[in-house]
């Protein structure tokens, strides 16, 4: 049987390199390898970006998303399809292209989207890894972007763009922005994730050291968080304001069929990521009144105690300590956090607690708010 070790390791191998002209089978691992692509160039260049892709029973858009890599106007990749054990026409779709840069992997049992991009990320031998949804479509300059970007910034481990949404049929239906910074993502990234995971662009060795998607049941319907989450703490982030992928929005999306199933599990992710910030677990009382201040606007008419409200100030400023981020740029996350506390002590100024009445004034001044309310 070969372990997950063996798996990670296959990309450094001469049995990896042999891959690029037969085919292997792993039957006790219940995927078999279709490995008509041969390596870059006649001297065996490894691709600066591995493209990966998953896909069940997409036969609807897998095409399309496909054919969205082979246009791009940036032409050092690799595609990597895992189809995970599709009984629609998805292997026949793809055993139609002879671009020799796609390679597709197929499972014989059906093993769900983490353990499949686990398996694609272990054969890739690109520089970068590019994620793509098989329903989704990758914009003629994405890879161009983001690689430029990457190559300009060695300190950013992971990129992402905004996007287009888009329904079953194609057309434009929405935007999803991007322009957030390193602060403001990780900002975000305690209460909810703020990524398009077919926009993300991350280095393959980063990815590496953290043994990819984690693949327990939990987190099924959430590995994409929880992964980014984890990368997103080993260096610098950026979400590019330019859309660079259409991200469909239809009714048998994995989004769209689990909500309930990403709520509770999106919560448990920010909790966790609230907690790696902070050095030290929180309580539940304190983690139930965080979370929901950054799950309401402000003027909702959501209750909050005086506790909680000392709870969510000592949080907030506790959290703007430890982002780094230059003051001399103001991360509009925190500000807004800041203006919905301040609206909530406004209510009780004469009954908050001196702890309390504390960690509202230094998260005031922190992002350069004035603070009447105190005076």
């Amino acid at each position: 049987m070969l372990s997950r070790a063996a798996l990670w390791s296959l990309r450094n191998s001469g049995l990896e390199r042999s891959l690029a002209t037969r085919a292997i089978c792993f039957p006790a691992n219940g995927f078999a390898c279709d490995t008509r692509a041969k390596p870059k160039g006649q001297g065996g260049e490894l691709p600066n970006v591995t493209v990966i892709m998953t896909v069940y029973n997409g036969e609807q858009y897998v095409k399309l998303a496909v054919d969205s890599i082979v246009a791009q106007t940036y032409s050092d990749w690799e595609l990597i399809v895992v189809d995970d054990a599709s009984t629609d026409r998805t292997p026949d779709i793809l055993a139609r292209y002879r671009d020799s840069r796609i390679r597709t992997i197929r499972c014989e049992t059906n093993r769900k989207q983490a353990a499949c991009a686990n398996l694609g990320i272990s054969f890739a031998r690109g520089k970068y890894i590019a994620r793509l949804d098989s329903d989704d479509v990758a914009l003629p300059d994405r890879l161009a972007v983001q690689v430029g970007f990457m190559e300009q910034h060695p300190d950013v481990v992971l990129v992402a763009s905004a996007a287009y949404n888009i329904d079953e049929q194609g057309v434009r239906v929405g935007f999803r922005p991007g322009g957030l910074s390193d602060c403001d993502l990780k900002f975000r990234m305690v209460s909810s994730n703020p990524l398009v995971h077919s926009s993300v662009l991350y280095r393959t060795a980063t990815a590496e050291t953290l043994k990819g998607y984690r693949e327990d049941e939990y987190y099924w319907f959430g590995e994409d968080y929880e992964f980014l989450s984890r990368l997103a703490c080993l260096g610098k982030t950026c979400v590019l304001p330019e859309p660079l992928i259409e991200y469909r929005v239809h009714p048998m999306s994995i989004s769209a069929g689990n909500v309930p199933g990403q709520g509770r599990q999106g919560e448990s992710v920010a909790r966790a990521n609230l907690c790696r910030i902070l050095g030290q677990n929180i309580d539940d009382e304190a983690w139930s009144a965080w979370w929901r201040f950054t799950m309401t606007r402000p003027g909702c008419s959501v209750k909050f105690t005086d506790l909680d409200v000392g709870s969510i100030a000592s949080i907030a400023l506790m959290l703007i300590e430890r982002i780094p981020h230059d003051p001399g740029k103001r991360c509009g996350v925190p500000r807004l956090w800041a203006r919905h506390a301040l609206a909530l002590a406004a209510r009780r100024r004469n009954s908050l607690t001196t702890r309390a009445r504390t960690a509202l004034m230094g998260m005031s001044f922190r992002v350069g708010l004035a603070t009447m309310f105190f005076h």
